[in-house]
This record gives C-alpha cells, structure tokens and sequence, in this order.
C-alpha cells in the first residue's frame, strides 16, 4: 500500500510533465504567427531587417552597400535588434534570422514577467497567464521591436534586482549590473522606466542609504555610455503633451490588437478576474508596495507627454509595466489556478485574431513584393508613401525595405539617426522629408529625383502619377502600388525639360 508520501512523490514528475507541456503548447501558440505567413506585417520591422542586412554586407562584393553606408557602431542605446541580428544574420539568412527574432520577442515578455512576478508573490504562478496578453503588444505589432524586447529585459533586471534587495551579496549584485546595462543597449526608455521603478520602491519600502547607493550604481555604467555616445534628447525643446481626453483614449493602447471589441472585453475580464479572486477568498491579500507602484506608474503615464524632440508615443510607453505591475499588486493564492480559465480564453481569442489578420495581410504584401522582380539589382529606389492611420495596420510603410536585402537597392530611408543606431547613410541624395510624415505638404522636386533616382517606389500617391509619368515610364502597378522607371539620357544626364512645370 502506496503512503501519502510515496503518492506524492510520484504525482510530483507527473505535474512538471503536464506543466512543460502546457509552456510549450503556449509557446507554439505565440510563434504561429510569426511563422506561418511570409512577411510578418509590422510597421518597422522590414527598414530595421534591411539595416542589419546592409551592415552585413557593407563589403560584400556582391551589393554596392559600401558606395552609400558606412557602420557606426558606439555604445548606443538602441542597439538589442542589430547586435542579436549581427550574430543570428551569420547563422540563417537574413528573414529568417528576422523571424527568430520576432521570437525572442513574444517568447520573452510573457516569460520574463512570470519570472518577475515570481518574486513578487511566489506561488501565485498562474496569475502571469495575463502577460500572454501583452505578448504581441501594441509595440511588437508596429515593430518596435528595440522597445518591445526591453520590456522583457526590464522586468529580468527587476526580478534580479528584488532578489539582491532580499538578500545582498556580491556576485548577485553583479548579475544585476550586467543586466541593467544590458538594458540601456536595448532602449534608453526601458531603460529609464526599470530605473523609476526601483527609485519609487526604495520610496514606497523606506529602504536604507545604503540601498539607495548601491541600487543606483546599476545605472552608472548606462548614463555614462549615455553621455559619452548617444545624448538623445539633451538639449530638445519641442514637447507636446496630449488633451485629457486624448489621454484617457490612449490608456486603451494597453491591449492594442487587431480586434478592438476582444480588447475591451479583455480589460473587463481583468476586473472581473480580480473581483473574483478576492470574493470570499481567505487566501487573497493586497500587496500594499506594489499597489502604490502601480499606482505611481499611472501618474507617471499622466504626466509623460506624448513627444520630447523626434520621438513620439512616450506616455503610452509606460503602460505594458503597469499592466504586468497590476498582476503584482495582490496575491491570490490556490485560487488563481482555478481562475486561469479567464486569461488562456482570452490569449486563444487573440492569437487566432492575430493569425488572420497575418494571414489576411498576405496577398497584398505577396502583391507588393512582386515589385522586387521588376527592379534590377543595386538601383537607387525613392520611396514615395502616404497612409497615416493606425501604425499596426500600415506594414506597406516601409515593405519597400524588403528591395534593400532581395535586390540589394539603395533607399534614402533607411534608420539613420545619431546616437542610436549603428548605420550611417554616406550618399548625397534629394530626400523629400514628406515621408516621415506619410503625407507631402508640397510635391517632390521631380528634378531632383530623376536626377538622383533609378526607379520611384509609390505608394498611395495616385495625385503624382501625372508627374511621375512626365519624368519615366510605370512598369508595375499592384493596388495602391505604382513603380516608376526614370528616363534618363544614355550618359546618365537629364534634360532640363524632363519634369513638369507644375502639377494639377
């Protein structure tokens, strides 16, 4: 006859096999997408791929890079994509090193905010089935991917940084500092939200002097690779801040997807969730540190505004933490477990949204990409684009991207900013600022571009047809897509002549 010991001790393998199996179901589950589609539809993602690719090959013989990048590798704060790409891009070709990425991504929020909420409140495991819902956040889907991955670098750093709180040592204090410098090459605003939120704790813990020294010596070695080689930000004076209502709108970008309505429905089912949790639930506690962590984040979102400088979108930068933080703030006991229902529905729902819409994106983007086949290799190609709306459904932005790594083109726009990222454009080119702004103001100077261009890539822009017309020959079109050959003289000159005089 079995014991009580002896029963449990066999069950205990048992459990461990039914969990590994429920992770890697859940894994599979997260890469679908990812991989079941040929060009994942990401805002960002293609011009960030091409960058990688170009830097790699800057002295292929095979591409002319060389003619118009040069590398500029510093200790930059955006470095996590093209350092992961630099090693991933000698071991796969470049897509599908692209897609392994995107991987790490979605696999590593929802681990490492498990991980971090382990710490907070051990034994609660099934609480972080919630961050599944953030594994494809707002960010990952417009292919802010630097960003994206320092999230999950974040709440690493957090949980290590909670564990050498609990018990000081030297070598885990160590551990700590590798992984909070590790988090300013993978953005400088995860980089500075993890940093708010150990200076809030120290606050909200009443923790002694000696913690607050030795917790903000991790960010030394960060503010000063900031100073010495990035600087981004110092010195900006353009600052815009949203409306309430704006604002109020914008705490929505918590759960941002494809299906607005299952969105909505999964911010109710997390309040439902937490009254069930404590209704008539012994074991359920609040936890008074993180309530007021969450509770600081809030502000913080209220108070952040929507652009410093260049970069945009900054308050609603904070709000995957404060999610996640949420989940910290009370402690459910056995009780979660019977609840977990609620999450996993709710991640199957979103995945299988997200899988069409993948899906769904595809003929278009098959369509798009055909355009690649009609442009010879190393052209010099001007994109043309318009279509402000929504960043995670306009993946035609930067698709042109694609041309820079299938047919080697030269592109104007290619990331390109001081300070962050590792690639410098060295050729003088006529570079319409329009489409930054996915809309022109005024027309191109067709002059110009015929002068300094081999083909046009345009999107969107029907009312420049005519004038695209007066300076090349249109020799593929595909929905909103128009590709332009440009007349040139046999020497490579162009008449003076060439361009409309004015556009109707």
């Amino acid at each position: 006859m079995d014991t009580p010991g002896t029963a449990l001790d066999r069950s205990a393998p048992t459990n461990r096999i039914w969990r590994l199996a429920a992770v890697l179901i859940l894994a599979v589950l997260l890469l679908v997408p990812i991989w079941s589609v040929a060009f994942p539809p990401l805002l960002d993602y293609p011009n960030h791929l091409a960058r990688s690719f170009a830097l790699a090959h800057l002295h292929d013989p095979a591409f002319t890079f060389s003619r118009f990048f040069h590398a500029d590798w510093g200790f930059y704060p955006y470095l996590g994509m093209d350092a992961s790409l630099a090693v991933l891009g000698r071991l796969f070709p470049i897509e599908t090193a692209g897609r392994i990425f995107l991987s790490l991504c979605v696999l590593a929020l929802p681990a490492a905010a498990w991980f971090f909420l382990q710490q907070v409140n051990p034994g609660d495991d099934a609480t972080a089935l919630w961050a599944l819902l953030i594994s494809c956040n707002s960010f990952f889907l417009a292919g802010f991917l630097n960003f994206d991955l320092s999230l999950a670098v974040g709440f690493l750093a957090l949980r290590l940084w909670l564990r050498w709180l609990a018990k000081p040592g030297g070598a885990r204090w160590v551990a700590v500092l590798v992984i909070f410098t590790a988090l300013y090459f993978t953005h400088l605003l995860g980089f500075g939200i993890a940093g708010l939120v150990v200076a809030a704790y120290l606050v909200f813990d009443r923790r002694p002097l000696r913690d607050w020294i030795w917790s903000g010596a991790l960010a030394l070695p960060g503010v000063v690779f900031y100073l010495h080689s990035s600087r981004v930000g110092l010195g900006v004076h353009t600052v815009i801040f949203r409306g309430f209502v704006e604002k109020l709108e914008s705490l929505g970008m918590t759960l941002h997807g494809y299906w607005p309505v299952l969105d909505w429905i999964s911010l109710a089912a997390l309040g439902v969730w937490f009254l069930a949790a404590w209704w008539r639930n012994p074991e359920f506690c609040w936890n008074g540190r993180w309530l007021a962590m969450a509770g600081f984040l809030l502000a913080l979102f209220w108070a952040t505004p929507w652009m410093w400088g260049e970069d945009s979108d900054l308050d609603i930068r904070v709000l995957p933490v404060l999610f996640v933080v949420i989940l910290a703030t009370a402690r459910v006991g056995r009780r979660a477990k019977w609840l977990a229902a609620i999450p996993l529905l709710l991640f199957a729902a979103q995945t299988a949204s997200l899988t069409q819409h993948f899906a769904g994106a595809q003929p278009k983007l098959v369509g798009l990409a055909r355009s690649f086949d009609v442009v010879p290799r190393g052209a010099l190609v001007l994109p043309i684009v318009e279509g402000d709306q929504d960043p995670i459904e306009r993946p035609f932005t930067h698709f042109w991207a694609y041309g820079v790594i299938r047919r080697g083109w030269f592109s104007p726009y290619l990331f390109d900013e001081p300070g962050q990222m590792p690639m410098r454009i060295v050729y003088d080119s006529y570079t319409p600022d329009g489409f930054w702004n996915l809309a022109y103001d005024e027309p191109p100077d067709w002059t110009q571009v015929q002068s300094d261009y081999d083909y046009v890539w345009a999107y969107g822009v029907p009312r420049f047809s005519a004038a695209l017309a007066g300076i090349g020959e249109r020799i593929y079109s595909y929905g909103a897509l128009e590709v332009y050959r440009v007349r040139k003289l046999p020497d490579g000159s162009v008449k003076e002549d060439a361009a409309p005089r004015s556009i109707h």
